[in-house]
């Protein structure tokens, strides 16, 4: 998230409730909140008690639920109910100048691979959605496990110069072309 994008997070105490593309639905709203000292939360923006959405964080009260009455902190916790489990919160982590970058675990999506012909040979079509504003790349490495890996160049057509290492999102479902590698078994594609 870059923080010129929320005017709200340039301050201590600034929150943020946003949806989030590509995370599940029951998930897919979370709050962001800037403490003090530059620390950064990211949590669920449902209530535990009944799942309405909660208030952005607000000084002396926390994340706030206006149907019941539940508080939380900055970091989820419960502070008063009747909501008697935290929020689920998401590792959040401040670059130091512009942007917090906020995890979210075990988000996948698919992806149709296909050998075409491409003039002087094979290249490996490799088609995905793509969600707006996220950075993909793509790695190939020798096994699944291997710890060594390395960058694939490719080209967005199946003849094109395999000159680009990144593309940004936007939406809709693209189509990258890689050249085959007979030592790089595993194809991984890197969302940020």
């Amino acid at each position: 998230m870059a923080i010129d994008d929320f005017p709200q997070l340039k301050q201590s105490y600034g929150s943020v409730r946003l949806r989030v593309p590509g995370v599940p639905s029951s998930n897919n709203y979370i709050i962001v909140t800037r403490m003090p000292g530059n620390q950064f939360y990211a949590v669920s923006a449902l209530c535990t008690h009944r799942g309405v959405a909660l208030e952005p964080f607000k000084k002396g009260a926390g994340l706030r639920c206006l149907a019941h009455g539940s508080q939380f902190d900055a970091n989820g916790k419960v502070v008063k109910g009747p909501a008697r489990s935290s929020l689920k919160s998401y590792s959040a982590a401040y670059n130091g100048h512009d942007a917090v970058n906020v995890k979210f675990p075990n988000i996948g999506y698919s992806v149709a691979t296909e050998l075409v012909e491409a003039g002087a040979g094979e290249r490996m079509k490799l088609e995905f959605e793509t969600l707006t504003g996220m950075e993909y790349s793509v790695q190939v490495r020798g096994t699944v496990n291997g710890v060594s890996s390395a960058l694939a160049k490719f080209a967005l057509t199946p003849a094109g110069s395999l000159t680009k290492t990144s593309l940004s999102g936007n939406g809709k479902i693209v189509s990258l072309y890689i050249a085959p590698n007979q030592n790089a078994g595993f194809i991984t594609i890197l969302r940020e």
